[in-house]
């Protein structure tokens, strides 16, 4: 199931004139959802807001596509989601200038059935290939006051009748209490960006939101908003992922890595490196650095050495004059030496990480400490808590 963004409010991938961009994004492993987002974007159908809006869907790729605000309607509407290669879609007119929604698709295998659809808000179900369904509302609210009360009694009648799941998302056009906040946002505090007013601030609000019942929240319990950086229009883009992937380097503690003692010039750097007369805290904090630095020139990345030699040896034995050519025949016997000296280093490494005090064989069966490690990770992750 694929999902992309939308302009002014929330939608599915798409294009419009003033509009706010939501997308929603997965992916297929073995027939299950792994990951879903949904961003909102609000900006034109001009050429600079097609421009965001295409880098937005390559570098996301969503699964759906909600436009919101999109102040076109009939066939000029058609032609704008052609345009952008949706042959999916369900279009909620614009009134004049004011509204619209579009909500668009490219898999034809997406189950997306629209239940209802106003000028506030387009309420469907969504299921995915493990068959759970679960309750998708994209809303543009009114800057009217008196009509954003009447969305809110039309959201709260559908809430009742909701057995599972439901997401709502997209333009409220209201605010919370500053300090109400729930869920995990990342990104810029405030999603819209007002009009600059001679002798006067600027106004930042935050319009554009989230927010999901607890059976949703279970169905995806590590979803997350991501507040993207603003671009050819007054609202920031809002990524929610139901199964991000962390981002974030975690700086590894410095370990010794016992195949460095088979390199021939290990002995005399480690002996340069130790010979001083400063305190041994000095000494093994310098040593730290200057192994890290000697790691990375020197002795070099284990496994891209080794796919970098398995590569010319293939190259080797694909030439044409293979056979014929004593220069080649001896550059692979050489290569085929390193490759062995890169296959026991890349074994002591999987060894001391899987904590093994043993060695089970001779041969290169790395898989058995790779396998060890995981194991060792999985068992020091703590996934929930016992009662």
């Amino acid at each position: 199931m694929r999902m992309k963004p939308t302009a002014r409010g929330w939608s599915f991938r798409g294009q419009s004139a003033e509009k706010k961009l939501v997308g929603i994004q997965r992916q297929r492993v073995v027939e299950e959802m792994e990951r879903e987002t949904i961003r909102t974007y609000r900006g034109a159908a001009s050429k600079a807001f097609s421009h965001t809006l295409r880098e937005l869907t390559k570098v996301y790729k969503p699964d759906l596509v909600i436009l919101m605000e999109t102040r076109c309607s009939s066939d000029n509407a058609k032609k704008a989601i052609k345009s952008f290669g949706f042959d999916f879609y369900h279009i909620e007119e614009a009134q004049g200038y004011s509204g619209g929604i579009w909500i668009m698709w490219k898999d034809p295998d997406l189950d997306i059935r629209v239940v209802q659809s106003k000028m506030q808000f387009v309420h469907m179900i969504m299921k995915n290939d493990s068959n759970k369904s679960w309750a998708l509302t994209a809303v543009y609210a009114s800057p009217q006051e008196s009509r954003r009360k009447e969305l809110w009694a039309e959201l709260k009648r559908i809430s009742v009748t909701l057995t599972g799941g439901c997401l709502v998302v997209g333009d409220f056009n209201d605010i919370a209490h500053p300090t109400e906040k729930q869920g995990g946002a990342v990104g810029a505090r405030f999603t819209w960006r007002g009009p600059q007013w001679e002798k006067l601030d600027r106004v930042f609000k935050r319009l554009d939101r989230a927010l999901s019942n607890a059976d949703w929240g279970l169905m995806f319990l590590k979803a997350r908003v991501d507040v993207l950086s603003r671009k050819n229009s007054s609202h920031h883009p809002l990524v929610i992922n139901t199964k991000p992937q962390a981002n974030t380097r975690i700086e590894k503690p410095f370990r010794y890595e016992a195949m460095w003692s088979m390199h021939p010039g290990h002995k005399e750097f480690i002996k340069q490196a130790w010979d001083s007369n400063q305190p041994l805290k000095i000494v093994l904090n310098g040593t730290t650095r200057q192994l890290i630095k000697w790691n990375k020139d020197v002795f070099g990345h284990v496994r891209r050495q080794k796919r970098k030699i398995i590569n010319r040896i293939e190259g080797i034995q694909r030439a044409s004059s293979y056979e014929k050519n004593p220069f080649l025949e001896k550059l692979e016997a050489k290569l085929n030496k390193e490759l062995e000296d890169i296959l026991d280093k890349e074994k002591i490494l999987w060894i001391q990480k899987s904590r093994d005090l043993w060695v089970v064989d001779e041969d290169h069966n790395t898989r058995y400490y790779h396998t060890r490690t995981v194991i060792r990770r999985r068992r020091n992750k703590i996934l929930k808590l016992k009662d």
